[in-house]
């Protein structure tokens, strides 16, 4: 293993051999797998360690000149390069004998922090050697070779247990130091059970404060060789993902978040390469949020947002970026045990959907539906239609609670000021038109109530309005406005069963079906006129303002006293 020609000098040089064949990779998880660390640590209980320490008391402690006289031979054996393989083999056998012997015959008392060095280093050692004699073959020698290995990874088990926590940063240190020299970071089952076993004796503040040790060393990485960064951070994953990403707090959570936000906005200031670490570290924040609970996925989702609103990311990376806080937003929905809608992230939102970038709007409008889609019915509300009276469409509505709807009354001038501007800005592309449509009628179905439906038609005739009165509005753009103000209008009376309202929306419907089609859904790309449409603006093609207030008034007048019609 590593040469280490002083006691006082760090390991230099490397192994001779490798372990990166697959076949030997195999036997390696084998082993592993036979002496996992479930059955290691989890199936005895913990006294059984002070039970074990307590009667080695009544063994004869070695003397510290036998300390250091078996000290020197430990590092002899296992820390000194030779040729000769059959003796190295012989000195391995021999070195995880000392081991033993230490454990069971020397009081942790008497261990100083370069000798718990020096025994982590010499451990490690073994399970190196040990773990390369590993075949494809059967046999009595693979038996022996398994058994060997197994019995290399119970003393490393066993040293753990004696050196922690006294010795804890020393034998983390030493861990690290050990696979950064034999660089065998990319041997990633290797090195993420033996930190996996390392954790397992520890408590939950020095794993976390080693995770964050671990990814400043992939930073580092970064500046030098952005392969092992990679690899180290696949250790990081694995380790993560066998213990079901539990060893997390706020502090661990940012790190990860900033890391990636940081590699989708290379700057030259930043300390570190972070863009190398791209792929990976998405694959970390996936793999996490899917074993997260709602409170960590709140975190995430309120400082992705507030990243976004920045806007500091490229069109391309927020694809990436966008892709990942939608996946996150679905989860949050999904495992909610508060069916509230999210009031802390709605100003997030709401700038987003604002922004002058496209990208960024349309972003904001579908983490929107993410949140406010509880019933799932977004899907039915892909495109713009009418929803004609006396029809069934499979629209589920919410049994909202007085919050939800506090909620929309106190942000109503924000989301109304906001979608008006977003529709002018980027409406003109069909499918920003479509998402604007979508969170509209979600508020709809979500919160069911006669605040909810004035509210929605005054955005609609607000809607309206500017695609009859702006002169930066192409005719095809406003025909595709008309629809959805239309089909707005028709699904507030479909939920309400507004029946006076009905008939005026009916009546608007039918008269365009004669004699302007194209101010009626479906939103079409191009538009084909007929001699006989009516292509300027006529009047009664168009909703009146009054007759809608009369509309809501008749349909809520006996059924909310608290009814409000909002105004523009």
């Amino acid at each position: 293993m590593p040469a280490h020609n002083s006691w006082t000098s760090m390991m230099s040089g490397k192994p001779d051999l490798t372990i990166k064949s697959s076949v030997i990779e195999h036997q390696i998880q084998s082993v592993f797998a036979r002496d996992s660390v479930g059955t290691q640590f989890h199936g005895r209980p913990k006294s059984t360690y002070s039970i074990r320490r307590f009667f080695r008391k009544s063994h004869k402690q070695l003397r510290a000149v036998q300390i250091e006289s078996l000290k020197n031979q430990l590092i002899e054996c296992c820390l000194t390069h030779i040729q000769d393989s059959y003796r190295v083999h012989l000195n391995r056998l021999k070195g995880l004998k000392i081991l033993e012997t230490f454990i069971h015959l020397v009081h942790i008392s008497k261990i100083s922090s370069e000798l718990a060095t020096h025994m982590v280093w010499a451990c490690l050692s073994c399970i190196h050697h040990f773990l390369l004699r590993l075949k494809s073959e059967g046999g009595l020698m693979q038996w022996l070779r398994r058994k060997q290995a197994r019995k290399s990874i119970r003393v490393f088990d066993n040293l753990m247990t004696f050196l922690i926590p006294f010795y804890y940063p020393v034998v983390f240190s030493a861990v690290i130091t050990f696979f950064e020299e034999a660089n065998i970071w990319d041997i990633e089952y290797f090195c993420s059970n033996l930190l996996e076993r390392l954790f397992l004796v520890v408590d939950e503040k020095r794993k976390t404060d080693s995770m964050m040790e671990i990814i400043s060393l992939i930073e580092n990485s970064t500046l030098t060789n952005a392969l092992t960064s990679r690899q180290i951070l696949q250790v990081l994953f694995d380790i993560e993902q066998s213990l079901k990403w539990d060893l997390m707090n706020d502090r661990l959570l940012e790190k990860f978040l900033d890391m990636y936000y940081s590699s989708l906005t290379p700057e030259d200031n930043h300390e570190y390469n972070y863009e190398s670490l791209e792929k990976g570290l998405e694959t970390c924040l996936r793999a996490m949020c899917a074993n997260f609970g709602e409170k960590y996925l709140m975190l995430m989702i309120r400082w992705m947002l507030d990243m976004t609103t920045s806007e500091k990311i490229s069109d391309e990376n927020l694809l990436n970026f966008g892709s990942l806080l939608e996946h996150v937003t679905t989860l949050y929905t999904s495992k909610s045990l508060n069916r509230n809608l999210p009031e802390q992230v709605f100003p997030f939102i709401f700038k987003l959907i604002a922004s002058k970038n496209l990208l960024y709007s349309l972003l904001g409008n579908r983490v929107l539906h993410n949140l406010i889609d509880r019933c799932h019915n977004k899907l039915k509300f892909d495109a713009p239609r009418i929803f004609f009276r006396n029809s069934h469409y499979n629209i589920v509505l919410n049994h909202y609670n007085s919050t939800d709807k506090l909620l929309f009354q106190r942000y109503r001038e924000l989301l109304h000021k906001t979608f008006v501007e977003s529709v002018i800005r980027h409406g003109v592309h069909k499918i920003h038109l479509e998402n604007i449509y979508i969170s509209v009628v979600l508020f709809l179905v979500e919160i069911p109530c006669g605040y909810t439906a004035a509210a929605a038609v005054c955005l609609a005739m607000s809607i309206q309005e500017a695609a009859l009165e702006s002169k930066s509005i192409q005719m095809t753009h406003a025909h595709r406005l008309h629809a959805a103000v239309v089909s707005i209008m028709s699904l507030v009376c479909y939920i309400h069963k507004a029946s006076v309202f009905y008939d005026y929306v009916d009546s608007i419907i039918d008269k365009r079906a004669n004699f302007a089609p194209h101010l009626n859904p479906p939103l079409k790309i191009k538009y084909k006129y007929a001699q006989h449409h009516v292509l300027w603006n006529k009047p009664d093609l168009f909703f009146e303002d009054w007759e809608t207030r009369y509309g809501l008034w008749r349909c809520f007048k006996n059924r909310h006293k608290d009814i409000v019609v909002v105004h523009t």
